[in-house]
């Protein structure tokens, strides 16, 4: 196939660094799937009557009228695709990582223009992102949380839960359906291995969830280290 190469837009960091980098009220809880990001931001907001603003409902229905080929390219190359799940699963896993990266910068810009015009208010901002190194650039890392998981617990999810069977199914339905499942997989384990590399890099607090640990002891910890 064709070399897909992706850029992280250098302007779109800048601007979102500008909008949203003096911002104190505005809390990430990043983490790869099955990391229990929801739940803790849920129980988050109802100990302490914070809003939660949900990055992935908002990468894939509010953004999609907004993706722009001058500002967003990544995404609008990834979403005009016939089939954007097979697109993704067509990419070698360094361009699934560039295609992760340039899209952080551009989830940057549209979250800055939404809270632009918003009244300052503490605010829980839940996934969606992947490269905390790009998000120490706008944010200061105290304000960044990630769950790291264990690669078995996050591919029995996968395998078995019942909220995961749609994609279960998607998957089932594209060609060579063993090849992509192992694929997803794969590339499901390169986004929480950058997630918790970088964000031990960056010094964001980061904790290693296990099945022992429940979600409102993580969420106690993620309120401890945002100091919320």
């Amino acid at each position: 196939m064709a070399k897909r190469t992706f850029r992280v837009n250098q302007e779109l960091l800048a601007k979102a660094r500008r909008v949203l980098g003096a911002r104190t009220d505005l809390y990430l809880v990043l983490g790869g799937s099955c990391a229990g990001k929801s739940t803790i931001c849920r129980i988050i907001s109802e100990k302490m009557g914070m809003a939660i603003y949900d990055m992935d409902s908002h990468i894939y229905e509010s953004y999609m009228g907004r993706y722009s080929v001058q500002r967003h390219p990544a995404n609008k190359s990834w979403f005009s695709a016939p089939n954007p799940l097979a697109w993704a699963l067509s990419l070698t896993a360094e361009q699934f990582n560039g295609l992760n990266r340039a899209t952080t910068a551009e989830y940057l810009d549209l979250l800055a223009d939404d809270l632009a015009d918003r009244e300052p208010e503490a605010l829980l901002i839940d996934g969606g992102f992947t490269h905390p190194s790009l998000l120490v650039e706008v944010f200061a890392p105290r304000n960044l949380f990630c769950i790291e998981t264990i690669a078995a617990d996050r591919i029995s999810i996968w395998e078995n839960a019942e909220d995961r069977g749609m994609m279960r199914q998607w998957i089932r339905d594209l060609p060579n359906p063993d090849e992509m499942w192992h694929k997803f997989l794969l590339f499901d384990g390169v986004i929480a291995d950058t997630l918790a590399t970088e964000s031990r890099a960056h010094s964001v607090p980061t904790v290693l969830r296990d099945r022992e640990m429940s979600a409102d002891e993580l969420a106690d910890l993620a309120m401890q280290a945002l100091a919320i």
